[in-house]
């Protein structure tokens, strides 16, 4: 679960990075930030888990049980934030998206998402008139048609494909992949809660009978030794 929630993390933050590095607001990047440190964490607590159930060591199972139920809180917390804001997720996208057209450090991210993805502008071309020029109208940037020089003939040219389409299906889709995975992940602990719980009780019988045992065992030896 740990190494499947990490990859999940690694995966979401490399591909597509383009559209994430123009967004103003790093929610996106800080939920594939905290998938990965949730993954890393979840493989600790595993290992502790593990060795307490080999060891039969209630001490560490106790640990485990809370580590567990501390992580499945934090993930609910989260899932019913997300749940709330969802709704929000494409005017956040198309609004931040326009401004960052208007600023020049997201020029080169801007070119390099055109490029890559054959649009232009969030919603078409024209978000690019007297933006990127202010001094001619109609000029674009040259990774809105695919050579040098292009911009200057204007729309003629340009990509008629909108980023924003593009932007909004992709990262739509992996923040219900983000949601997906939490939501296994949640019933998963649900059940290691259970089983851990379940395990710490039997250990407790079992000692408890093994003390009986060599106490009933001690008393046998007593009564023979006075015979």
């Amino acid at each position: 679960m740990g190494i499947a929630a990490m990859c999940i993390g690694i995966y979401l933050k490399v591909s597509r990075s383009d559209f994430v590095e123009i967004l103003q607001s790093k929610e996106f990047e800080t939920s594939s930030a905290l998938l990965i440190s949730a993954g890393i964490i979840v493989i600790v607590v595993a290992l502790v888990g593990f060795i307490g159930a080999w060891m039969n060591n209630q001490c560490m199972l106790g640990l485990y049980f809370i580590f567990v139920i501390v992580i499945f809180a934090m993930e609910l917390a989260a899932g019913i934030i997300a749940f709330i804001y969802r709704k929000d997720i494409e005017v956040v996208i198309r609004r931040e998206l326009l401004e960052g057209v208007k600023k020049d450090e997201t020029r080169s991210a801007w070119d390099k998402l055109q490029e890559k993805y054959l649009c232009c502008g969030v919603n078409n071309y024209t978000d690019w008139y007297g933006v990127y020029d202010i001094h001619n109208y109609n000029t674009l940037p040259d990774s809105c048609c695919g050579y040098t020089g292009c911009g200057q003939s204007g729309g003629v040219v340009a990509y008629r494909i909108s980023c924003y389409e593009d932007a909004k299906e992709w990262i739509i889709d992996n923040f219900y992949l983000i949601g997906a995975a939490g939501v296994a992940i949640g019933v998963l602990q649900l059940l290691l809660v259970i089983v851990s719980l379940a395990l710490i009780c039997f250990i407790r019988k079992e000692k408890s009978y093994k003390d009986y045992r060599r106490r009933s065992a001690g008393n046998f030896g007593s009564g023979i030794q006075k015979l």
